[in-house]
């Protein structure tokens, strides 16, 4: 190794970027340096590199060999830690230290010196992770793999040290050119924050900004200044000049033309356009097609093509999701492929509710608070960045697991029609960008909860509006969710607390301090503290009449979900009795006096601090709870009243030694015809769509559910273009055990799971019908060699939906245990999944209230509630369960499944039915499981 001077600082700081791996995890355990590897950057240029593995003098845990591919024989020759010290104290001295996870690799480093006799190093230490949160904050995961695959960084070994230090050291210089990249604004931003960053990262925002201030710095052209903010202009959208517009292809010849070499024709795909375009070119036929589409026929092209010939230019499409996720590829994906097609150009814009996006003006108002704690400061420095960057403002785009932080609430979006021309951010806001797009917009993507609560919006009289609902099988859901609503009285209970805090804290800067000097504003705030004691009364009031609906004998149980007869909760949450008129008469006394702060607040405008302002929008944000509160009360009081037979409502308990908490939830039970009442009228032709929309051959399950009329609705099915036969097998286990036997159900799933996962490692998805069965069989898959060779991953356990699915699409060969969400809206091709075991058939838990109140509901009106939900829900979710094993024309794998019930009884047939007609089934005992993947694996391989 070439001998380097690390001290001299005209050529800049020396940036040692360090990874090591270890006999275990633990500094006070034992666990030793196995090996180590660094490398050298300067300039963001790498100037050395070093590698050593290290004998640790004791075993390696077979995990870990497993892990890092370093058995106990290559260290024999290997020197001990004490031997190589005094290089690496050299080494290191003098440099930055970097490291992704950084708290880590420096703490196990000086523990390993101060054993060897030296002292610690006294050197900065920098985390590339948390550099990663905030100079990619839309990234999907901050996993070292899995940045360096978004990066394009190669990294053919990790869990090498050498070769992790290598990706971290190329990482680390790109970071560091994005931090050349900020704006000055922005840099000053995350200086002043004062970052409470992992030791020193926070000093690579100071280093960045001396350097900055001795250029002659400029914004570049696709940013601007707005207010205190830095934000990424929007191109004026184009609008086409219609003569480009030429005829639909209708003949394969016409549409090999039309694709060319940048797609492949598919003749179910040419067929499904056909059928789309020659629905709705005459005006005799039916406006409502539903269109049932196996995975991989190119659906959503196949619909987008043929409604843009018919729309544009002058018409709209609008297309309606089952996510949010949904919604974004469609955006990011089909839209591009679908404007390479055409002879013309499609503007989209997605439209969701208002709470997805950001306030600018109560998020630059939360920067002058900068006593946060750390998460809410990563938080904020995240969202200046994506700033400079995102042109929607959706904060989706950020990719958190954190949208429930208190912060969000505070910094989201609220009504479009509270904002004024005169707020500082008026013009910059993104609900307003987004109501300019969408008068230009020629496709509206939308998700179906937002269509079934603003159908109205999305068109207008001069447009003829076409309407794509996607994964149809959602939308009655999405009516039935929004009518669904659950009050939690803690947090209402919390929300007045922090109403209080504002108002009158001894300790924090409040709202008595900001108006003390104003006689008027004085009165006002004393007011709304006695106004505040009201509400918070009245609340405890209505809580203790709902606890009184509650039988009893319930009432020493830790958890009640108990439903409450419709006539008594009529009757409680009747607003024209004594109970609610207090609680109406305090929320609007505590407007009546915020308001009048609002009005001497805004009189004054140039008289206030940025905490003054930001203590106003707190309270108002806060105050917007408790709005919503009510309202909610209202709509249930409405829905109770207008159509108490169709609707349930519920009380939950969860009590603790000292406190209860209760929540009050409930809605309508059936969709009740309100899409054909408030969402099929503004729309001039719809068409229904899906992988799994229907249950059986004859069912009106999906009528029922999407309030069609059935012959006056044409239906189309097309199949999937997968060879079946020869990309897939399906295997049932005919001796399983049922369900009912709990204790030794449980046990045989794990022991059969372990025994095929164990033969079989390839990527592999366990669905489970709850997160208790995850956890108990979770448990006893530790005690199996199950653990020492895979990832495995658990619902609930090891990290929520969102987390363990990015960890297991980079996976090679994990483990995943996932429950209900898992069925349905994923996208696992090629090798990302290859084996898929079922646990048991996915019927609703008949103990969920929701499951209980529509089961009567059916038997109230003469119906069986087996024949008319629990078995038509299951057959699709089991279709769609399938559907996730094969994903493109390439992919290949196995499904098995653990429940007898397929095949002893009868109902099993209807599910057998419904699968595709070239699927491989096999009725086989559990122990040829193992085996028959391994022959069909490696048949593929």
């Amino acid at each position: 190794m070439k001998t380097v001077d690390k001290h001299q600082s005209s050529k800049g700081p020396i940036y040692a970027v360090v990874d090591l791996e270890t006999t275990g995890t633990s500094l006070t355990s034992g666990s030793r340096v196995i090996q180590i590897g660094c490398v050298l950057v300067q300039n963001q240029k790498v100037i050395n590199q070093f590698e050593s593995k290290v004998n640790p003098g004791m075993a390696i845990p077979l995990a870990v060999q497993q892990l890092t591919g370093i058995h106990n024989r290559d260290l024999k020759q290997a020197p001990y830690f004490d031997e190589i010290a005094p290089t690496i104290y050299a080494l290191l001295t003098g440099t930055t230290f970097v490291a992704h996870n950084v708290n880590f690799d420096f703490a196990f480093i000086n523990m390993e010196l101060e054993r060897a006799g030296y002292p610690t190093l006294e050197i900065p230490a920098i985390d590339t992770v948390t550099l990663s949160q905030i100079l990619m904050p839309t990234a999907e995961s901050f996993r070292l793999r899995d940045l360096t695959k978004y990066l394009a960084i190669e990294h053919d070994n990790p869990h090498s040290a050498i070769s992790d230090a290598d990706a971290t050291a190329t990482l680390l210089i790109d970071l560091m050119k994005r931090l050349d990249q900020l704006p000055t604004p922005t840099l000053e931003h995350l200086q002043n924050m004062n970052l409470k960053l992992p030791l020193d990262t926070a000093l690579m925002f100071d280093r960045a900004l001396v350097q900055r201030q001795k250029q002659n710095y400029r914004l570049p052209d696709d940013l601007y200044m707005s207010g205190e903010l830095v934000l990424h202009k929007v191109r004026p959208v184009q609008v086409e000049n219609a003569l480009k517009r030429r005829p639909y292809p209708h003949t394969k010849r016409q549409k090999l033309a039309f694709f060319g070499d940048r797609f492949q024709y598919r003749p179910i795909q040419a067929k499904l356009m056909n059928s789309i375009y020659n629905q709705f070119s005459h005006s005799d036929t039916p406006r409502q097609l539903v269109v049932e589409a196996g995975t991989g026929t190119g659906k959503t092209l196949g619909y987008l093509v043929p409604l843009s010939y018919l729309a544009y230019p002058h018409d709209q499409i609008i297309v309606s999701t089952a996510t949010n996720v949904l919604q974004q590829q469609i955006q990011a994906v089909t839209i591009p492929q679908l404007n390479a097609l055409l002879p013309f150009k499609m503007t989209a814009v997605i439209v969701k509710g208002n709470q997805h996006y950001i306030h600018l003006g109560r998020f630059a108002r939360s920067l002058s608070m900068t006593d946060d704690a750390p998460n809410v400061q990563l938080l904020k420095a995240r969202i200046l960045v994506w700033l400079l960057t995102t042109t929607t403002g959706d904060l989706d785009e950020l990719n958190l697991n954190a949208m429930n932080s208190p912060f969000f609430a505070q910094i989201r979006h609220g009504r479009l029609r509270t904002l004024t021309p005169d707020e500082p951010y008026y013009r910059d806001d993104f609900l307003v960008r987004r109501q300019r797009a969408l008068q230009f917009a020629n496709i509206i993507i939308t998700n179906h909860a937002y269509l079934v609560a603003h159908a109205d919006e999305l068109t207008n009289d001069d447009q003829q509006a076409y309407l794509v609902v996607d994964e149809a099988q959602h939308l009655s859901q999405s009516v039935m969710q929004q009518s669904r609503t659950t009050i939690s009285f803690q947090r209402v209970a919390t929300d007045i607390n922090q109403l209080h805090n504002l108002v009158s804290h001894r300790d924090e800067h409040n709202l008595t301090d900001v108006f003390k000097n104003l006689p008027l504003g004085a009165y006002n705030v004393e007011l709304l503290y006695d106004d505040l004691d009201q509400v918070s009364q009245a609340v405890t009031n209505l809580e203790e009449t709902l606890m009184d609906l509650l039988p009893s004998s319930q009432l020493s149980t830790a958890h009640i979900d108990q439903p409450i007869d419709n006539q008594a909760f009529q009757k409680v949450i009747n607003f024209d009795l004594p109970q609610m008129i207090e609680l109406e008469q305090a929320l609007a006394s505590v407007q009546l006096h915020f308001t009048s702060l609002q009005r001497l607040f805004n009189g004054r405008r140039d008289s206030w601090l940025m905490i003054d302002r930001y203590l106003m929008s707190q309270f108002n944000s806060y105050y917007q709870s408790l709005i919503e509160f009510d309202q909610q009360l209202h709509e249930m009081s409405k829905t109770v009243q207008d159509q108490p037979a169709a609707a349930v409502f519920w009380l939950s308990v969860n009590q603790g030694n000292e406190t209860s908490t209760l929540k009050l939830s409930g809605g309508l039970l059936e969709q009740n015809h309100f899409l054909s009442h408030h969402v099929y009228p503004y729309f001039s032709a719809m068409i229904f769509t899906g992988a799994t929309l229907f249950t059986s051959h004859k069912s009106s399950y999906l009528y029922q559910h999407l309030d069609l009329v059935a012959d006056q609705v044409r239906i189309k099915r097309f199949g999937s273009p997968f060879d079946f036969q020869q990309q897939t097998h399906l295997y049932i286990a005919k001796d399983a055990l049922e369900p009912e036997q709990t204790s030794q159900y449980v046990d045989y799933l794990a022991q059969t799971i372990a025994e095929i996962t164990i033969a079989n490692p390839c990527q592999t998805m366990i669905l489970f019908n709850s997160l208790v069965t995850i956890e108990q069989v979770y448990s006893r898959l530790r005690n199996t060699g199950l653990f020492d060779q895979r990832d495995i991953l658990a619902q609930g356990i090891t990290g929520n939906r969102d987390k363990i699915l990015k960890q297991f699409a980079t996976g090679t060969d994990s483990v995943l245990l996932g429950a209900a969400s898992f069925w349905e809206g994923i996208d696992l091709p090629e090798d990302q999944l290859q084996l898929l075991i079922i646990t048991r058939l996915p019927f609703d838990s008949p103990d969920q209230v929701m499951v209980k109140a529509q089961h009567e509901h059916l038997k109230a009106q003469g119906q069986s509630p087996f024949y008319q939900a629990d078995l038509p829900k299951m057959i699709m979710r089991m279709r769609q369960g399938i559907g996730r094993i094969l994903r493109t024309e390439d992919d290949y794998g196995v499904t098995i499944v653990l429940d007898p019930r397929l095949i002893s009884r009868r109902y099993g047939k209807s599910v057998l039915n419904m699968l595709p007609d070239n699927l491989p089934v096999e009725q086989v005992a559990s122990n040829q499981l193992a085996n028959l993947v391994k022959k069909f694996l490696k048949n593929h391989r």
